[in-house]
């Protein structure tokens, strides 16, 4: 762990927190001229996530960004559906195929890839 440093920065907007909705907040803020920083405590993205799924909204909004394209080259598993068995029968809990959105499907991936 390196030892505590003090920097000065001079920035619009501070945001406290590099998870997934932190670091897409900079990425607009950013994006849309402000001078941004981002402050994460832990030095690095290793470690256990709450989530790994990335919804089909959520892979929409990243079309409307133009990140899809990229952001699917990364290693993940998709679902069209999700299943279960119930009393020896299958059950389909979600079917996305008839999502108004280009990406019909769940995208599982770690979050710290993400």
């Amino acid at each position: 762990m390196k030892p505590f440093t003090t920097e000065i920065v001079s920035a619009d907007c501070c945001i406290v927190g590099a998870g997934p909705a932190g670091l897409m907040l900079g990425y607009l803020f950013a994006r849309a001229g402000l001078r941004v920083v981002v402050i994460e405590k832990h030095p690095d993205f290793l470690r256990d996530f709450r989530g790994d799924t990335i919804h089909p909204s959520t892979l929409e909004i990243m079309r409307h960004l133009g990140l899809l394209e990229e952001f699917l080259q990364l290693p993940h598993q998709r679902a069209e559906k999700l299943q279960t068995e119930v009393g020896g029968e299958q059950i389909t809990m979600a079917d996305f195929s008839r999502l108004p959105v280009q990406c019909r499907f769940i995208a599982f991936m770690p979050q710290w890839d993400f």
